[in-house]
């Protein structure tokens, strides 16, 4: 921390904003960056919000705005643009440029990799619209999530997916003997319940999803 204290502005702005950036793209997914790679993609995202930060402020200079800022309020920012383009570009990155970025090289027959560190990253980075998940746990016991029947006003999406398990709303509940038992959100006074699944307790997970439909123009 001392030596991290000890570098110039300039150094510790670039390093917090690629930080920043960093876990912008990575938040949610199972990573396995070494120290080494986890240093170079906060640099490279802290560079591209600087490169952005320049031409951004090119381009004001070229326009002749007629407005600018002086002395420690121009550091100020300075440092914050350079600290929102390094998080744009890590969205962008983890949105679009990543995808397109393999299917490039699959083109090219590089490789057929999607680009994803896990399988597991691949399904919660596609651009799919979800209907239905399915839990099925050791026990031969399957949680069913339909998401069209959890009211709106829930705490949080229909389904939550980290490393350590899977949160549902359940609305069904499949036997292994063949029965199935239904549940209805929301009857508590308006209260739901999600429900937790460590991650060792699950055998597979099914999901039932689509294309997300294309915004039509008016």
């Amino acid at each position: 921390m001392t030596d991290l204290i000890g570098l110039s502005l300039d150094l510790q702005i670039l390093l917090v904003s690629g930080y920043l950036a960093y876990k912008t793209a990575v938040i949610g997914k199972v990573q396995s960056d070494t120290t080494e790679e986890l240093i170079l993609k906060v640099v490279a995202y802290g560079f591209a919000g600087r490169l952005l930060t320049f031409l951004a402020e090119a381009v004001w200079r070229v326009q002749d705005f007629g407005w600018s800022l002086q002395g420690d309020n121009f550091s100020i920012a300075h440092s914050a643009a350079i600290v929102v383009f390094a998080i744009i570009s890590a969205m962008v990155w983890r949105t679009h440029g990543s995808r397109f970025y393999s299917e490039i090289m699959q083109h090219f027959g590089v490789y057929r990799d999607d680009h994803e560190p896990s399988v597991w990253n691949s399904i919660t980075a596609a651009p799919a619209l979800w209907d239905c998940v399915q839990i099925q746990l050791e026990g031969g016991k399957v949680l069913e999530s339909h998401f069209p029947k959890l009211a709106d006003t829930r705490p949080l999406q229909g389904v939550v997916l980290n490393e350590d398990g899977v949160a549902i709303y359940v609305t069904a509940i499949h036997h292994a003997d063949g029965t199935t038992d239904d549940f209805e959100q929301g009857n508590n006074s308006g209260f739901e319940t999600i429900t937790y699944i460590p991650r060792e307790q699950i055998r597979q997970m099914d999901i039932s999803w689509k294309n997300k439909p294309r915004k039509r123009k008016a």
